[in-house]
């Protein structure tokens, strides 16, 4: 009686123990807000501007970083894409980033070859 009482805790306790072993987040949880897309892609604009990194061969001055106007242009099952307006130079710069939020590349059309 005794052994049997032990070998059902015992499965019992393993059952448990597996289940709540495999329960941990697997990255698969609810995507993010397009507002958190927006704050990821404008600190990636941060860094395009503070480092001086090209854009098409330009450099983007500082009022980059005042950009007003910041959208979700497009999105797919893999990429954002966020549009950032800046007034002064009357354009839109486009900042690609896959569906973790890493950078993956800006440009002035919006066309990335990823998509």
């Amino acid at each position: 009686m005794l052994k049997n009482t032990i070998a059902v805790f015992t499965v019992a306790l393993t059952m448990l123990i597996s289940s709540v072993a495999f329960s941990h987040s697997s990255g698969h949880g609810t995507p993010p807000s397009n507002e958190q897309i927006i704050a990821k892609a404008s600190r990636d604009l941060v860094v395009i501007v503070d480092k001086s990194e090209p854009v098409e061969g330009k450099v983007l001055g500082a009022s980059w970083k005042g950009s007003t106007t910041k959208a979700i242009h497009d999105k797919t099952f893999k990429h954002y894409v966020v549009s950032f307006t800046q007034t002064e130079e009357k354009r839109t710069l486009y900042i690609l980033l896959n569906t973790q939020g890493t950078y993956l590349g800006a440009n002035f059309d919006g066309k990335f070859k990823e998509l």
